[in-house]
């Protein structure tokens, strides 16, 4: 990460509307600037009111999308407004600031994503997309039509189906907004609805088929300049949709559901860095006190992958992502990890744009025709929906002032003087501009020339720019003129870019075509993972005993990376047994290859396999000769497979062998003790020994019991002691939840283990009685068991469990720090002193706490809880073990020379753990010189702190934590 000095680069654009307008003025002085930078206002409030999303027409003319009913309605309110509208913006002077309006629609929702096409626009507005379009010149649209319907806004204006954008395929992507629907086309009503969950879709602009997608994007949506998507969500800066469902569907029995993957770091992680003091909406939910989203990714939206000129050619192929809740935007640098990315920030404490005003909201981002980065800011005072703010904090927001501003900016770089493109045609793909080749592609996509595809492949043939080839070879897809000898070109291009599109493009030519299809072969051992990934994507679809080499050599390569084996697996679909034999002829395979890509195979076999079929695989892994890690892990998917058939008749045998009924009994039950003595073996690597420990949940518990339990010290690493407390939920005897609830065994648990063990409980009904007399008898305290679990038991249908719940649960539920936080309920009666709070604060709470920048950092900073409720912050500080977030559990451990250490896991590998101590300090303990870990489950901070301090103490207390400062 660099660290560099931070500049200020202030830019007022005079405008006729605005130019003496003070606080726009002031607005423009709030921001700090990436160095090197400048950002300049083209257009402000009356011209743009409520901004959320733009789009540029081929002419530059500005769609801007103005959702000035925001937020209205709260989740189940009040009908929607009807104040939404399009705005087309004009530059009539050419000075590049707009200063012509078009109300172009108006009497719309929630309008919240815009994009153009042919002439007209797609606009996102749940339950619908319309497209508008103006044929009389007048700047209003005369053409009105829903184009899909049905998209679900039962929810807040936030959750809604947003951000159209066009792919190299020439269907319109859309976030779902993490809703869904039921999407109909009111031009097609002889199609049957298309029911999607919670995730994104695309539609063909020009027939409106719809379909579900992979990702789960809430507003924002992006592609680079080789096609591959990127969304975000709330607390989700950036993630890759690596694979669609379509493809995960080949293969009915291969149970691998991800589509995406977190390129960025996510929630707690994320971090951001505002320079504003702004809150979030987190800051009002009780039951998050100790978890504070400010400093992080909250309202994560906007996300724009760059590749225009306006910047420097360090920020191409670099994201965007827009924060709003804490008035910034963050720049992030990806980079290749297999067949996704991973992305890393570019700078140390400081974000590439932020602003003290807490209005600043960039909500959009987007590249512009002479290569700018706008930035689409709905400026508002409080951008969170009431919805998710506590009913009895709302009245203390200001929801309605920035219902009347809006501002639309742009950065460049400091000596940028570029001027808008102009429109090339199709040779516009090659330009160098961002704006341009999209523009030149879209307006080729939609008018579908035949008669340009000669001119389309010398393009793809001979243009400089690698992602200007991938243009014209979808191009030619959509014009029906991409012939396999171009194919065969595009295969061995110099850029895996290219390559990596052309895999996917070959599939319907190679089945007809010899030569494309050995090129496409040839593809299985290209350098790059991409490419490899899109050729096994490819070859799933293709038939013959070549492709299935293929395929087996792909997995033999990279069968340790999950997307990959999905790719490959997902294709072989009744192709299990020529698979195998392919895939085990391979002896350059890495052993974790083939340990992945044999335990998934088993668990395909188990799943849909004929039992014939399951019969010889079982038989295989039992043969002297096999490799021992490999069997174990293709017995464990075996194994999963079979357990999940309804006709098999499980004994208390493994189920393996209780379903095939095959093989030698000796030889089977010497396998099994074999694997419990890998389980145990410390010498043995760590993937191997979970495996075996995963293994054992399908053994007798006879057989099993030693090797899992065994794997339960406070020596053995997490990942051991997960799966063997999985293996004995899996065994299910209650024998097995006794050892794992056994009181020196449940005392060295970390938080993240300890969840793992209640959830077993919790979740079988056969450990319930375990649970709860673990609970009385002080084994586990009844605050850890989480408030969800603890309602849901008291509210079991089965009498005698929830009577149970009632009376293990009495004590959190309404016990004595219930009766004492009753009894002090009545101080909130009467005002407090916030600075003699302070001095309280100082004395009883600094050595732990910070506030301001000022105090300890072992429990979580609480400068950021003034907008709690103060019957929960009095809740908090008076039952501090009502609910402890696991990550505020106090451990004591001791060490091989006696030392005693106390403190909250801040991390853990299989090697070490680190603590926080309450003195501030951090210390890191090998496991191998661990002698006991105990886990209080409790937190930290102790019961009773009202006896430190008189009632007006501890009102004065509250009234400094409400102040903020």
């Amino acid at each position: 990460m660099q660290k560099i000095g931070w500049l200020f680069f202030l830019s007022v654009a005079a405008m006729s509307c605005s130019s003496d307008n003070k606080e726009i003025d002031k607005g423009m002085g709030s921001f700090q600037l990436e160095p090197g930078l400048r950002i300049e206002l083209i257009a402000a409030e009356p011209l743009v009111i409520d901004p959320v999303a733009i789009a540029f027409d081929e002419k530059k003319t500005m769609y801007v999308v103005e959702d000035r009913g925001y937020p209205d309605p709260a989740e189940g309110g009040s009908q929607p407004t009807t104040l939404g509208r399009v705005a087309l913006l004009k530059d009539t002077d050419g000075d590049g600031k707009y200063d012509s309006r078009t109300d172009f629609v108006t009497g719309l929702t929630y309008p919240n994503g815009v994009m153009a096409w042919h002439g007209g626009i797609f606009v996102t507005c749940a339950p619908d997309i319309y497209y508008f379009k103006d044929t009389t010149g007048d700047g209003v649209a005369d053409i009105k039509m829903v184009a899909l319907t049905g998209f679900n806004a039962n929810k807040t204006a936030q959750i809604r189906v947003s951000t159209p954008v066009l792919g190299l395929d020439g269907w319109v992507y859309i976030s779902g907004g993490l809703n869904s629907g039921d999407i109909i086309s009111p031009g097609h009503p002889e199609r049957p609805a298309v029911s999607f969950t919670s995730g994104d879709g695309r539609f063909n602009p020009e027939t409106m088929e719809f379909q579900a997608t992979g990702g789960v994007s809430q507003f924002g949506l992006a592609f680079d300049d080789f096609g591959r998507r990127f969304g975000c969500s709330n607390r989700h800066p950036l993630q890759h949709i690596v694979l669609e469902p379509w493809s995960l569907q080949r293969n009915k029995n291969l149970l691998f559901t991800e589509t995406y993957q977190n390129v960025s770091a996510s929630e707690s992680n994320a971090k951001v860095f505002p320079v504003s003091g702004a809150i979030t909406s987190a800051d009002f939910i009780p039951t998050l006190i100790g978890r504070s989203h400010t400093g992080t990714f909250t309202s994560a939206c906007g996300v724009i992958v760059y590749n225009g000129i306006g910047l420097s050619p360090q920020h191409m192929g670099n994201a965007f992502i827009c924060e709003p809740a804490q008035n910034l935007i963050q720049r992030q640098t990806m980079h290749p990890q297999g067949v996704s990315f991973q992305s890393s920030l570019v700078y140390e404490g400081k974000d590439f744009l932020a602003s003290t005003d807490e209005s600043f909201r960039p909500v959009f981002l987007q590249s512009g025709p002479e290569g700018a980065l706008y930035v689409v800011d709905m400026n508002r005072k409080v951008i969170d929906h009431p919805s998710y703010v506590p009913e009895e904090a709302r009245s203390k927001l200001d929801f309605e002032t920035g219902k009347t501003t809006g501002r639309i900016y742009r950065i460049v770089s400091k000596d940028f003087s570029g001027k808008p493109a102009e429109e090339k045609g199709l040779a516009g793909i090659g330009s160098p501009v961002e704006w341009e080749r999209a523009t030149a592609f879209r307006l080729a996509m939609e008018k579908r020339d035949v008669s340009a595809s000669p001119e389309l492949r010398n393009l793809a043939l001979a243009l400089p720019a690698a992602e200007s080839r991938t243009m014209a070879l979808w191009l030619l897809v959509a014009h029906h003129s991409l012939d396999a000898e171009l194919l065969i070109k595009s295969l061995s291009d110099t850029s895996a870019g290219v390559r990596e599109q052309a895999a996917l493009l070959s599939g319907p030519l190679a089945e007809k075509n010899s030569s494309l299809k050995a090129a496409l072969i040839a593809n299985a051992a290209d350098k790059d993972a991409r490419v490899r990934f899109n050729t096994a994507l490819t070859l799933g679809n293709i038939a013959g005993i070549e492709a299935v080499n293929a395929l087996a050599s792909i997995a033999a390569g990279n069968g340790d990376d999950r997307w990959t084996r999905a790719a490959v697996l997902s294709g072989i679909g009744d192709r299990l047994p020529q698979f195998l034999h392919a895939f085990r002829k391979i002896n350059t395979a890495s052993p974790a290859a083939v340990a992945a890509v044999m335990q998934d195979l088993g668990r395909l076999f188990g799943n849909g396999a004929a039992l014939s079929d399951c019969k010889a695989l079982l038989k295989e892994t039992l043969l002297p000769g096999a490799s021992f890690d490999w069997s174990m892990a293709t017995a464990l998917g075996l194994a999963e497979g079979l357990s999940g058939r309804k006709n098999i008749a499980h004994s208390s045998k493994c189920v393996l062998f209780s379903a095939l009924n095959a093989g030698d009994q000796k030889a089977f039950e010497l396998f099994l003790e074999k694997a419990a003595d890998s389980a145990k073996d410390k010498n043995r690597p760590e993937s191997v020994r979970q495996t075996a420990a995963n293994l054992l949940g399908y053994a007798n518990f006879s057989q099993a019991q030693p090797a899992l339990g065994s794997l339960l010290s406070p020596g053995a690493s997490p990942e051991l002691q997960l799966s063997a407390i999985a293996s004995f939920g899996r065994l299910g005897n209650p024998q097995g939840a006794s050892i794992i609830i056994e009181k020196n065994n449940w005392s060295g648990y970390t938080p993240r283990v300890r969840s793992a063990v209640i959830a077993t409980l919790a979740s079988n009904p056969a450990f319930l009685e375990i649970l709860f007399g673990a609970i009385q008898k002080g084994v586990i305290s009844a605050a850890e068991i989480s408030s969800i679990d603890r309602d849901r038991l008291i509210k079991d249908s089965d009498s005698s469990i929830s009577k149970r719940a009632s009376l293990v649960f009495k004590e959190v539920e309404g016990g004595a720090r219930m009766k004492t936080y009753e009894e002090f309920k009545s101080i909130l009666d009467k005002p407090g002193n916030k600075e003699a709070g302070k001095i309280v604060f100082t004395r009883v709470c600094s050595s732990c706490h910070s506030h301001g920048g000022q105090g300890g950092k072992v429990g979580p900073d609480l400068t950021g809880v003034s907008n709690q409720p103060e019957d929960a912050l009095l809740l908090h500080i008076l039952a501090p073990n009502y609910e402890v977030l696991p990550a505020y559990q106090a451990i004591a451990v001791k060490t091989s020379d006696n030392q005693m250490i106390s403190g909250w896991l801040m991390a853990e590998t299989g090697n070490s753990v680190t603590l926080k101590t309450a003195f501030g300090t951090e210390v890191s303990i090998l496991r191998s010189n661990i002698l006991s870990l105990v886990n209080s489950g409790l937190s930290l901070m102790p019961e009773g702190l009202e006896k430190t301090m008189s009632k007006d103490e501890l009102r004065n207390l509250i009234a400094f934590l409400k102040s903020g400062h």
